[in-house]
């Protein structure tokens, strides 16, 4: 009977932790372990709409097709294949993690002040940046286009970190 309750009040601090918002992390009782930095407060869809990623990407008639608290989609208005743009926000993931998860050309990004990865193929750019604790948002542009369009779209990711405060 113990065990159960002590593994109930487990998961709730567990789930608690999730739900959280911001804060730091308190540090160990010696005080020497170095409290990671909160969270971004990142706005739905990265606090991107439809116009804004027209306008910094230079494509045009995005329609946005999904939106979720962590993932959004819009694609090309009329023509579905004409281009994809992807915002996630990895809650809890490692940065590195999905840096050694990607193929193709890697680079290293600073992404206002925050370390990042960019990488691109044929049709696809994507950019992962560290947004505080242990999330980063990552950005993915697929298109005809859309491998010479990565430095715009570190610009999105930078404008979804300064909206975060």
């Amino acid at each position: 009977m113990w065990k159960r309750v002590v593994a109930v009040a487990a998961i709730a601090v567990g789930l608690a932790g999730c739900a959280s918002s911001g804060g730091t992390s308190p540090t160990g009782s010696t005080g020497t372990a170095p409290a990671a930095p909160a969270p971004a407060d990142i706005g739905l869809c990265g606090s991107e709409d439809a116009d804004d990623l027209d306008l910094a990407l230079g494509v045009t008639r995005l329609e946005q097709i999904s939106a979720d608290p962590l993932r959004c989609a819009w694609t090309g208005a009329g023509d579905p294949a004409t281009y994809q743009v992807v915002f996630e926000w990895f809650r809890g993931s490692s940065l590195s993690d999905r840096r050694d998860q990607v193929a193709g050309q890697v680079s290293t990004v600073s992404v206002s002040g925050r370390p990042g990865f960019a990488w691109s193929a044929p049709g696809s750019c994507e950019v992962a940046v560290d947004s505080g604790g242990r999330d980063f948002v990552d950005w993915t542009l697929a298109g005809a286009d859309a491998a010479r369009q990565c430095a715009a779209l570190q610009q999105v990711a930078a404008a979804t970190l300064a909206k975060a405060g």
